[in-house]
């Protein structure tokens, strides 16, 4: 497994968390705005056009795009705030699953 293979997994997983969670408490939503609404203040152009789909999916509530199979949800993922959701012992769960993953893909080349 590539570098850039385990960092889109890894983040996939997370994001699967996170929605897990959200939809377990919906009440969660309130702390994703305000990430968002914090991101906004630095008005980076470069970062705009994510963070303004970043809005518009939590607005939605459109879960699914956080964990889609395409190249925009793998992008959208780089630049998310939905894993400022998870508890630090479950991201370094996910993280220590991935790395697993890749030593073993290592040693199996």
């Amino acid at each position: 497994m590539d570098l850039h293979r385990a960092q889109d997994l890894q983040s996939l997983l997370m994001h699967e968390e996170a929605v897990r969670l959200l939809r377990a408490d919906p009440s969660l939503v309130v702390r994703l705005e305000q990430t968002l609404s914090r991101w906004s203040m630095r008005d980076d152009p470069n970062s705009r056009p994510l963070l303004q789909r970043w809005i518009d999916i939590v607005a939605a509530r459109d879960w699914a795009m956080a964990t889609a199979d395409t190249q925009e949800a793998r992008q959208l993922r780089q630049a998310s705030p939905m894993a400022t959701l998870l508890p630090q012992e479950t991201r370094l769960d996910i993280i220590r699953k991935v790395k697993t993953l890749k030593e073993r893909a290592r040693a199996a080349s």
